[in-house]
């Protein structure tokens, strides 16, 4: 009896250990189910069967009906201020969107849709307005402002990854457009870019100025997005060349079907379905030209979704871009904020993930193989002439129905790229000014 009541005693304590065995073992089934992690220090190196660049080549008719329809967006959506709404009929922009809409203005230019005034024209408006922005008290512009009014939405910080976007157009406009050159100095001497790195009080705190610790609240805080902005954000200064090249805690790298890509960051429940951003990569190669370890990265992304694709036992299907919420602005007047879609920023990223609009044209310029020409034909159904493209098709097979800015100018910047390559090419300025027939050509 002194036994048994004992044990009866004890029952509570048993439950309990095995209530956390029971967990412990939960725990260590998902961390087996999680891909293998391991941390490259070594680069990567461009792989043999890497597909030759495609040339430039002509836009067909239907390619330059599909431009056309992209820059209708900014038809509608231009400001008289010169700057363009982030969402369509929507009031607000960011660095990033600002980026987007330099570029498609670049892009479209390129495609003869505007003539050289009308480029003219938009670019010294909108460099004009960035000149007038209120900056935060770090001599930067915020990462949000009102499209109309042009207060500042939100915090005022600034965003790293935004800007570097913004850099990115700029740097372009200097070279190829040096009527504006004046115009985009003005900016610089406006703007304390410097304050980018030096003000990062997380850097400070271990090693000052040796690594680039982006805000908790970035959007875009990823490796791809690190890299992508790291082209241009090194050239503020020897300082931050370093610390936007040295990534905190080194590269990691996880292992997906047998395929070994940068771990950014996974997105899903448990692990169980890994994530790929091919975005920041791809536009790398629109606008900058690939380099051997963004070049390798795109590849890998690609082998792995064809991959999939030909599987005998389907996996589920890897997204590598996902539909981006607005921005909540809950601080600022009602009247002076975008409408929120609550359910897309309650929603995981298991539920956000697409097949983007965006990243179909970007692989449809830079890889013209049957696989990127299967899944730009995916959502050719979501152009919306009069209006622009779609953003993409969610995992049910429904359409994303979101006309942005950013969708619409990697569209153009796409096409773009197909007629003239990348969009900062020294050795393409002096083919700015002679005309694309299929391109030019009316819908």
């Amino acid at each position: 009896m002194r036994k048994r009541d004992a044990l009866l005693s004890a029952r509570s304590y048993l439950t309990i250990l095995i209530g956390f065995l029971l967990g412990f073992a939960v725990v260590v089934w998902v961390e087996k189910q999680m891909p293998t992690r391991v941390e490259s220090s070594a680069g990567m190196t461009l792989s043999q069967d890497f597909p030759p660049l495609p040339a430039p080549r002509e836009l067909t008719f239907e390619e330059a009906v599909w431009a056309r329809v992209a820059w209708q967006y900014y038809v509608n959506n231009t400001q008289p201020n010169g700057l363009a709404n982030a969402h369509d009929g929507e009031p607000w922009l960011s660095l990033w969107s600002v980026g987007s809409y330099l570029f498609a203005v670049i892009a479209a230019k390129q495609l003869n849709i505007l003539t050289a005034d009308e480029f003219d024209e938009r670019i010294t408006a909108a460099l004009f307005t960035l000149g007038q922005l209120t900056l935060n008290p770090q001599g930067l512009p915020a990462a949000y402002y009102h499209a109309d009014t042009l207060q500042i939405l939100g915090k005022a910080d600034a965003s790293a990854i935004g800007m570097g976007r913004l850099l990115n157009a700029l740097q372009t406009l200097l070279w190829r457009y040096p009527q504006h050159a004046a115009a985009v100095r003005y900016l610089f001497n406006q703007w304390k870019v410097g304050a980018l790195i030096e003000n990062n009080t997380a850097s400070q705190a271990t090693a000052p100025l040796h690594h680039w610790a982006l805000a908790t609240d970035e959007p875009r805080n990823s490796f791809g997005y690190r890299l992508y902005a790291s082209h241009t954000l090194r050239l503020i200064d020897s300082a931050a060349g370093l610390a936007v090249t040295n990534p905190p805690q080194g590269q990691q790298m996880i292992d997906i079907d047998g395929i070994m890509v940068p771990d950014e960051g996974l997105r899903t429940p448990w692990g169980r379905q890994p994530s790929l951003i091919s975005l920041p990569y791809l536009l790398t190669g629109l606008e900058l030209g690939f380099d051997a370890q963004s070049a390798e990265i795109t590849w890998r992304i690609m082998q792995i979704q064809q991959r999939r694709q030909n599987l005998r036992v389907s996996k589920p299907p890897i997204s590598t871009d996902y539909a981006e919420p607005a921005p909540d602005f809950t601080n600022t007047q009602p009247d002076s904020q975008p409408l929120q879609n609550s359910v897309l920023r309650d929603s995981t990223p298991e539920q956000t993930a697409i097949t983007s609009t965006r990243t179909a044209f970007a692989w449809y310029a830079l890889f013209r193989n049957g696989w990127s020409e299967a899944l730009r034909q995916q959502v050719q159904k979501l152009q919306v002439p009069g209006k622009g493209w779609q953003r993409g098709l969610n995992l049910d097979g429904s359409n994303n129905n979101t006309v942005d800015a950013d969708t619409n100018a990697i569209v153009l910047e796409s096409l773009a790229y197909i007629a003239r390559g990348q969009m900062l090419c020294l050795a393409c300025l002096s083919h700015d000014t002679q005309p694309t027939s299929s391109a030019g050509a009316k819908p």
